[in-house]
């Protein structure tokens, strides 16, 4: 625009003195250089877009793709540190269920559960990173950025649990196997981005923050609950979750001991403040109090607690003891 400007009062100056310049033609010049310069960036924009669809379509929601496309500035394809929640959900009684029915029907049971995890996680903004026989992992906060990433993958873990538990009581009462899930979820900072190599690569995460949720997965099979969040994510979510702490558990690769959390309604709810007591007791080594409290809360967990302070008023741990529940394995 500026130099069809100049051309033009050039032209006016030089017909001021008489003097012709034929400024049309190079004006047309520029005009179409212009419109080309528009042309060629539109259709390296889009092809940009059509890049990032190709890329993340194969494995993720047409709206998170969609959503990545609106925020591609934001978006690099190489590995950044980002703070985002992830959860692990395993499904339980795959293998009972292998014994009991062919490879397609084993297939197809699990599949039809793994498709309602995904859709949760899904539905809450968040990336089903992968499938691991019958476990999922999933992320919230990248590729896209989520505010509220712990709450919505909490809110999801619970959906998830949930759905589970209604599937598995229409497969019982039909005389039928079900399955059942176990979910650990845990927020931090973690890499993520295309690992692999130049030709196969996958979109995740990796770090402590990682490794800390794939071991909380574990857990809810320890303490006979269906859903146990780390710390870093109560704190983050413990103004919109009624939350108790469970325990304080020493998993395998990690030194420092984890506190954990279970979001919990229902019964569990109206008796979190006796379990909060039964398990300072417990600390303090005050085993007989804390199993009397534990045994009069009907829920699982305090079971598990009432036994594990039994165990304790017959062999008792060592003055060094801290509390601390060690796992030996995985």
């Amino acid at each position: 625009m500026l130099a069809a400007l100049g051309l033009w009062v050039g032209e006016v100056v030089l017909l001021g003195n008489l003097t012709w310049l034929p400024a049309g033609l190079p004006m047309l010049v520029l005009a179409g250089a212009a419109i080309l310069a528009y042309l060629v960036r539109f259709v390296l924009e889009e092809g940009k877009r059509r890049r990032i669809q190709k890329a993340f379509g194969y494995y993720l929601a047409p709206a998170l793709v969609d959503r990545m496309v609106e925020t591609a500035d934001d978006l690099q394809l190489g590995g950044e540190t980002r703070d985002v929640t992830i959860m692990f959900a395993d499904l339980s009684g795959f293998t009972a269920l292998s014994g009991l029915v062919g490879p397609e029907e084993l297939v197809r049971r699990t599949n039809a559960y793994l498709t309602l995890i995904a859709d949760e996680v899904e539905a809450t903004g968040g990336y089903v990173d992968k499938f691991i026989g019958d476990a999922v992992m999933a992320i919230w906060g990248a590729p896209v950025a989520i505010d509220d990433h712990a709450g919505q993958a909490v809110t999801a873990a619970l959906r998830i649990s949930d759905r589970v538990a209604e599937e598995h009581a229409r497969a019982t009462a039909a005389g039928d196997h079900g399955f059942a899930v176990k979910i650990g979820v845990n927020s931090g900072a973690a890499v993520v981005g295309n690992v692999g190599s130049e030709k196969r690569f996958n979109y995740t995460a990796v770090g402590e923050a990682v490794n800390i949720a794939a071991r909380l997965e574990g857990l809810p099979g320890i303490y006979d609950c269906r859903v146990i969040i780390g710390e870093s994510t109560a704190e983050r979510v413990r103004d919109r979750f009624s939350l108790r702490e469970l325990d304080s558990v020493a998993v395998k690769g990690k030194a420092e001991p984890l506190t954990i959390f279970e979001p919990v309604t229902g019964a569990s709810l109206d008796a979190m403040e006796d379990y909060a007591k039964a398990l300072n007791l417990y600390r303090n080594q005050s085993f007989m109090e804390a199993e009397a409290i534990w045994e009069k809360i009907v829920d699982p967990p305090s079971t598990v607690m009432a036994d594990r302070a039994r165990h304790f008023q017959k062999a008792p741990p060592d003055e060094a003891w801290d509390g601390v529940w060690v796992m030996t394995t995985k």
